[in-house]
């Protein structure tokens, strides 16, 4: 078993659209793909995550994050967005609502605590449902 990536090849710029399937290692995340957005991500379980390695905040940081997102639950479903490690700083949390399935999106948007430089940025998954917690087809920061 490897530990995913471990040096990114170039830091990545957030602020135009990343594919949510750009990472460098996950837990509980499985591909997908539809003709609605073509490839994007499902997690499986509660606290399922992705990590992107070497995400280049600037020396001013962002304002807000916002992601195209949806859900089959009508329980209680957040993306949590962390620096540096799955228990890092928390910098947003996003509420995803209901859309009915993979390919019914929602655009959500949440404010950014002030974060500069250059971090790995975690997306962790939570919900109370047993499988398929939410769905994620791509995210950008905006100044």
């Amino acid at each position: 078993m490897t530990s995913g990536i471990q040096k990114a090849l170039q830091n990545l710029n957030p602020y135009q659209k990343v594919e949510a399937e750009t990472i460098a290692w996950s837990e509980n995340i499985k591909a997908g793909q539809n003709k609605e957005v073509g490839s994007f991500i499902t997690a499986k379980r509660n606290l399922a995550f992705t990590q992107i390695k070497s995400v280049e905040f600037g020396v001013e940081g962002a304002k807000k994050l916002t992601v195209r997102a949806g859900t089959t639950h009508n329980s209680k479903v957040e993306i949590e967005v962390r620096v540096d490690s799955q228990k890092g700083p928390l910098i947003a949390t996003l509420k995803v609502p209901l859309t009915g399935g993979d390919n019914r999106w929602a655009m959500v948007s949440s404010e950014v605590l002030k974060t500069t430089g250059i971090h790995d940025v975690f997306f962790i998954f939570k919900g109370q449902a047993e499988t398929d917690i939410a769905f994620l087809d791509y995210w950008m920061l905006t100044k």
